[in-house]
């Protein structure tokens, strides 16, 4: 198997789920840390891309499974995003309090939610490959709408 992409269906659920990369306060603070997080968290769109290029992708279920294993993936990322936003407005509060400028701390909230916009980048070439690779695979509500929405 290629260290850089996973050959099964069962790998890249266990990539999406990035059971093994910590999410921390610490990371989150350490924004060359947690950009590199997040890039190893992105690879399975990737991959999932490469996958379904060399997958029968006319069968219900390997759509069904591959869908699965993207919205593992949105969900992870999601959570570690608003968890780090969580942690830097508590530090960002914590300086307040003290009268302690937090100038660092607010430059990197503002990357950090600007991470959202990078997230639906993300995702809206993800599910165009999807949904071009699974036409009859029907996708819900929230997905269609990040598909139709304008880049900002």
């Amino acid at each position: 198997m290629s260290q850089n992409r996973p050959e099964t269906t069962n790998e890249l659920a266990e990539q999406a789920r990035a059971s093994n990369v910590e999410m921390s306060e610490r990371v989150c603070l350490d924004m060359s840390h947690f950009k590199s997080v997040l890039r190893h968290l992105r690879k399975v769109d990737d991959n999932i891309i490469l996958r379904m290029n060399t997958t029968n992708t006319a069968a219900a279920g390997e759509c069904q499974i591959m869908f699965g294993v993207l919205q593992t993936a949105y969900a992870r990322r999601d959570h570690d995003i608003e968890y780090c936003l969580r942690v830097l407005d508590r530090k960002i509060d914590e300086r307040r309090a003290e009268n302690t400028p937090s100038f660092s701390l607010q430059t990197q909230r503002r990357w950090l939610d600007g991470e959202h916009g990078v997230e639906r980048i993300v995702r809206r070439r993800t599910l165009n490959v999807f949904r071009t690779r699974c036409p009859f695979f029907e996708l819900p509500k929230e997905y269609i709408d990040i598909l139709e929405s304008k880049q900002r």
